[in-house]
């Protein structure tokens, strides 16, 4: 209980500093860059109970949702070619970048390319575990350091691009319906239990997400909006566990393995910039901060933050990201680590 205390004080303390010198996504960055800084240099015991993760996932998720209107999921289906160039270019540049780190470090080609390809960090780190060759030090070290310098560097890249107004974002007339509610939440928990049978992946985020995007979309109705200061408290339950999970990096890095993981996930955000250029050039009734957050290779939770503190249009960003993910966990990553074990074979690892 008390390192719990002490982590829930630090974290809440850093995001009231981040909000209060106004600093971006505050109370997302705040608790992550403390509870880093104190873990990593300080012998302080820290603690945070997955339970309190599950719940921030949760309640983003049902913001999420609540941000798919009919038409916005009518539009998706309209979208679906640009998601699909936009995902097969990304996955294309990750597994190209993974044959360039696996020259620059000597590592193995299943610790390249799945420590390069922007699934998550623990979908891939399963995939690793099911790969003999795999080092899954390294795969964790590349997919952490991907999410950080991702969450670090896109929302302040986000500053500098212009946004949508309060006036421009689409009006929604908030119409609670507590039967529509409790509908909404028993597809939820079905969903959740489906994705976790099947273990497919984040479950705790998408399960909500997909019931109040269906919901809202046969009822026309958007069935909840949460106040900012819930969104501030999901905001650090997700950060304080952020900055836990990365642990120890800084003790099973070397410098080479740092610079071939930093040099990676700076080309690969430098393509995500260009890829949102040509779509923003190609759909001129978009702006290129939704392309641009969209083809980021963030996790789908810290995208959607971004996307709610600078004016993003959410539905269309997350639909992007939700594209992305499925393609790579059903699609890429089963297709690469089979073609891994064969060259394994072969080779008689």
């Amino acid at each position: 209980m008390r390192p719990f205390i002490v982590t829930a004080i630090i974290a809440t303390a850093a995001g009231a500093v981040f909000e209060a010198i106004g600093m971006f996504l505050p109370w997302l960055l705040g608790p992550m860059f403390a509870l880093l800084l104190v873990n990593q240099f300080t012998k302080l015991p820290l603690y945070w109970p997955k339970i309190l993760r599950t719940a921030g996932l949760v309640m983003l998720g049902v913001q999420i949702g609540s941000s798919f209107t009919r038409a916005a999921v009518l539009l998706m289906v309209v979208d679906l070619p640009y998601m699909a160039f936009m995902t097969v270019s990304v996955v294309a540049l990750s597994i190209g970048l993974g044959l360039l780190f696996k020259r620059m470090v000597n590592e193995s080609l299943a610790t390249s390319l799945i420590g390069s390809i922007p699934g998550g960090l623990a979908q891939m780190v399963v995939i690793a575990e099911e790969i003999p060759s795999a080092n899954i030090t390294v795969v964790t070290m590349m997919q952490t350091i991907r999410i950080f310098m991702v969450v670090t560097i896109v929302p302040f890249l986000t500053i500098f691009l212009n946004g949508r107004g309060v006036g421009e974002l689409e009006q929604r007339i908030f119409s609670f319906s507590p039967m529509l509610f409790l509908l909404a939440f028993i597809i939820g928990l079905a969903l959740y239990a489906g994705m976790k049978r099947i273990g497919f992946p984040a479950a705790e985020l998408l399960a909500p997400i997909l019931a109040m995007a269906v919901l809202q979309t046969v009822s026309g109705d958007v069935l909840i909006d949460m106040p900012y200061w819930l969104i501030a408290i999901a905001q650090v339950f997700i950060g304080a566990n952020l900055g836990l999970q990365m642990e120890g990096i800084g003790d099973k890095l070397t410098f080479r393995l740092g610079a071939a993981i930093v040099l990676n996930n700076v080309l690969l955000i430098s393509f995500t910039v260009l890829i949102a250029f040509i779509l923003a050039k190609w759909l001129p009734e978009y702006i290129f901060l939704d392309f641009f957050l969209s083809a980021a290779p963030g996790g789908i939770a810290e995208m959607a933050i971004t996307a709610l503190a600078v004016g993003g249009d959410v539905a269309l960003i997350t639909g992007f990201q939700l594209f992305r993910l499925f393609f790579i966990l059903l699609v890429a990553s089963p297709i690469v680590a089979f073609v891994v074990k064969k060259l394994d074979a072969k080779t008689e690892y």
